[in-house]
């Protein structure tokens, strides 16, 4: 499979870890990096610091570097402030499609949605065909993303899956998530840890697996179509802390922080990706827990583990 794959967002988190899966799995694709600031990219074909919102400006790409795929990781999350979440997750989807639909080739975009698109209450394990909307600003955000993308896929002449990942662990996670705090905490051999609540569950999946996920739905997703990216088991705060200390050897004491604790906060949520693996035989490589134990052992140190920057 050969041909010209744009990342959006390549700067990221998951657009690293994507690029890194892409070479070292030997796919031959010239691979494109698109981001507002292509500073932190690397191994990249070509980049190109670009604001996706500015439709004339994703055109003029396009004509010098025409796609046949695009992964579109681009977006912004909590702390991110509500008006530029909206502007960026969907002005940003709005002006990918309309930059594109001038172009001779038919594109195949993966847009990676979010399981916070999920309505709050749906009951787990949650399928594609689950409610929507609701559950926070973000998730709004994202559901209309997914939305816009579906929608504007005819007039665009595009085809348009979207991937709707749930929680991503893998090295590089921000300590702004709970995963990443987790971490940041044990790295530093704090004698207290803080938590909010210790109870909640929630479906985590390492980005290594997701990333995969991603570039087999653009050989063998279906045009139109909706997949959750998931793990399928939730794996609770407590669960994470006690993997965290048989893992390290540590046992700090654990402070329940009010000020992290949410209100009306969904005891479990976690998916469903029969779809996902039924269209393209994708398996997760390995539980959580088995995750966190090897990437604990390979390192000596915590500055080693991370370089600090948390893994699980």
């Amino acid at each position: 499979m050969t041909g010209v794959l744009w990342i959006t967002g390549v700067s990221g988190f998951t657009g690293r870890h994507l690029v890194r899966f892409l070479r070292q799995s030997g796919a031959s694709v010239r691979i494109i990096g698109v981001d507002i600031d292509i500073g932190a990219a690397a191994d990249l074909d070509a980049a190109h610091a670009i604001d996706l919102t500015n439709a004339e400006a994703v055109a003029a790409l396009a004509r010098r570097e025409p796609p046949d795929w695009v992964i579109h990781l681009a977006g912004l999350m909590p702390p991110a402030g509500e008006s530029e979440m909206w502007r960026v997750n969907v002005g940003g989807a709005v002006g990918l499609l309309l930059g594109l639909r001038e172009g001779s080739r038919r594109v195949r975009i993966v847009s990676i949605g979010s399981a916070a698109e999920y309505a709050p209450g749906a009951p787990s394990p949650l399928t594609e065909t689950a409610p929507c909307g609701g559950a926070s600003c973000y998730g709004d955000t994202k559901l209309v993303q997914s939305l816009t993308c579906l929608w504007f896929a005819a007039e665009c002449r595009v085809d348009v899956l979207i991937a709707r990942t749930f929680n991503l662990v893998g090295p590089g996670l921000s300590p702004r998530l709970i995963a990443g705090s987790l971490v940041h905490q044990f790295l530093a051999a704090a004698e207290e840890i803080h938590v909010g609540n210790v109870h909640t569950a929630r479906d985590f999946i390492d980005v290594r697996d997701a990333v995969r996920a991603y570039w087999l739905l653009v050989q063998q997703g279906k045009s139109g179509g909706i997949y959750n990216v998931s793990s399928d088991n939730p794996v609770s705060v407590r669960e994470m802390l006690d993997t965290l200390s048989r893992v390290s050897g540590q046992s700090p004491r654990i402070r329940i922080d009010p000020s992290r604790v949410r209100a009306n906060d969904p005891v479990s949520v976690y998916g469903d990706s029969t779809r996902l693996r039924e269209a393209t035989r994708w398996a997760r490589r390995s539980p959580w827990s088995s995750r966190c134990a090897t990437c604990w052992r390979r390192y000596e140190s915590a500055s080693r583990l991370l370089g600090r920057s948390a893994v699980l």
